[in-house]
Formats: structure tokens, sequence, C-alpha cells
């Protein structure tokens, strides 16, 4: 089994590295053949540029049995760096094939996928005020797009305000949702 896992934030310090690094150990200690990837820490290009680490990406997306995304909620959308490696990566043969004008795609992602997301939005504020625009975006925009069927999305907060043990707690979450994701 083969795991693909990104963390889309620029600080080593924030709660989405730990969700990731959690994950990460998790699949790891299955037994789990993971490839992580910090796309600040790397310098992956969001734009263009850096061919060789973007075919990497999409070898490794194209074989995954699990996809593990962790960023923040930054303006209802990920940050602009994980935007630019979905442009980038979840493209034509890789991700997707074009059907004929008016047919949906005809997805070719397999995979599982988990999504953890961080804000400082309320959850019941976010609900009522914005939707759930990190699940039209990752549930259907991204991976439904491209025929993955079993998506896995948390959204985590408010996270500056969290205690502790409040975010033990979420990480504990990760940690089973991982573990039931490997099967």
């Amino acid at each position: 089994m083969f795991a693909l896992s990104v963390v889309g934030h620029p600080s080593r310090r924030s709660f989405s590295h730990a969700m990731a690094e959690r994950a990460e150990a998790t699949l790891r200690g299955l037994g789990v053949e993971v490839a992580h990837h910090d796309l600040y820490a790397e310098g992956f290009e969001p734009v263009s540029g850096g061919d060789a680490r973007v075919a990497q990406h999409r070898e490794e997306l194209a074989a995954a049995d699990i996809v593990i995304i962790c960023h923040p909620n930054w303006w209802s959308m990920p940050p602009a760096m994980l935007k630019g490696w979905i442009d980038r990566v979840f493209v034509p043969d890789v991700a997707y094939r074009d059907a004929p004008i008016g047919l949906p795609p005809i997805g070719l992602l397999t995979c599982r996928a988990l999504v953890f997301n961080t804000g400082d939005t309320p959850p019941d504020r976010e609900l009522a005020v914005f939707g759930d625009p990190m699940g039209r975006i990752w549930e259907t925009g991204v991976f439904g797009f491209c025929g993955v069927t079993s998506v896995t999305r948390r959204m985590y907060g408010p996270v500056t305000s969290s205690s502790e043990a409040q975010r033990e707690a979420w990480l504990d979450e990760v940690t089973l949702l991982v573990a039931e994701a490997r099967g």
C-alpha cells in the first residue's frame, strides 16, 4: 500500500503540520509506504518550473492508494501554494481523462482521500455563513471530479483559541481516521 501526504502551510509549527506528522506516523506504523511533501519546505513551484518535482508528484498521485491533504482554510480556500499544486498535479491523463463534450470527465484516481483542514471560524458560523467551502472544493471539485468516491474531510477549529487537550483530541481523531482508511 502506498500513501501520498501533502501539507500546505508555511509554518512548521502549525497545526496543519502536526496533523500531517500524525497521519504520516500512523501510516508508517501500519506498514504503509508514504511519500510526504511539505510544499513550502521543498519549494514547490505552484505556477511554472520545477518540472522534475511536478512529474514526481504526478506519479505519486497516480500510484496512491491513500491521499492525505493537510492545510488551513484561508478566505474559504486552501492557500495559493496548495491551489497551485492541484493545478499542476491533478492534470489530464494523471487524475482524469476528458470525455466527449457534454459528458463528465472520466476520473482516473482510485484512492481514498482524507483532507484535514484548520480554521479560526467556529464550525457553526462557518456552516451558517459560508456554507461548506472546503467540502465543495475537495469532495466535489477536486476528488469527485477525478473519480474518488471515498473522501473523508474534517475541519478543526477554532485553532488559535483551542486548548492543548482539544488539539490532542483532534490529533487522536486524525489517527483514527487514517487507520480506518488503511483498512
